[in-house]
């Protein structure tokens, strides 16, 4: 735990996590862009199972490319979110 007068500059320190948090949050991230199942399981890497797995051969390289281009729309939204509607809190005094 670093020092408090650390966490009183920088906040508290984040915690741990693994490169699987990454995955897991895009994932997330691409249903809240309204990505397909489907889709957001390929561009992740899953194999899909069953009959479709079996016989639906598409590589779907179109609609990856535009869930990675959506979910990039989500994460700038994140990062930078659209002003207009943010007010700035200031400490009292």
């Amino acid at each position: 735990m670093p020092p408090p007068f650390w966490c009183a500059l920088n906040g508290p320190p984040m915690p741990p996590w693994v490169l699987h948090d990454l995955r897991r949050t895009a994932r997330s991230l691409m249903s809240r862009a309204g990505i397909s199942s489907d889709v957001g399981e390929r561009v992740l890497g899953h194999v899909i199972s069953g009959v479709r797995g079996v016989y639906d051969r598409h590589a779907y390289l179109d609609e990856k490319r535009d869930a990675v281009e959506r979910l990039a729309g989500v994460v700038e939204r994140v990062l930078n979110p659209p002003g207009g509607n943010l007010v700035e809190l200031r400490p009292a005094g």
